[in-house]
């Protein structure tokens, strides 16, 4: 390691800054060339994902419910798709209808007579 003295300082910043841009980039280039790949869960991951029972799912799956694929009598899941199902049934909180409300209200003025 070099010695580091008072006149060098700027130029060691500066190849500190350089390389930490260059560790950077590398990571991100990295994360964007590596997609997740989505592996096909078993029926017993998904129990664990979802905390549904296994009647359950299979039920979910009796009635085309829950997605799911079949291949050769088994029943494949992919967690990407279970995690967009969960999504679909979103719930409003309070403040999320009262915001919707006072939109509504403030953009349908009613009628003087």
């Amino acid at each position: 390691m070099l010695e580091l003295k008072f006149e060098n300082l700027p130029n060691a910043v500066a190849d500190l800054i350089q390389g930490q841009s260059e560790l950077k980039a590398l990571i991100l280039n990295k994360a964007e060339t590596q997609p997740e790949t989505d592996n096909p869960l078993s029926i017993d991951n998904i129990a664990l994902l979802t905390g549904y029972t296994k009647p359950t799912l299979y039920g979910y799956c009796q009635k085309n419910v829950i997605p799911y694929h079949k291949k050769n009598g088994r029943l494949f899941f992919f967690k990407s798709e279970i995690i967009d199902w969960i999504m679909q049934d979103k719930r409003k909180s309070i403040s999320e209808i009262q915001a919707e409300t006072d939109t509504f209200l403030s953009n349908n003025k009613p009628l003087n007579k």
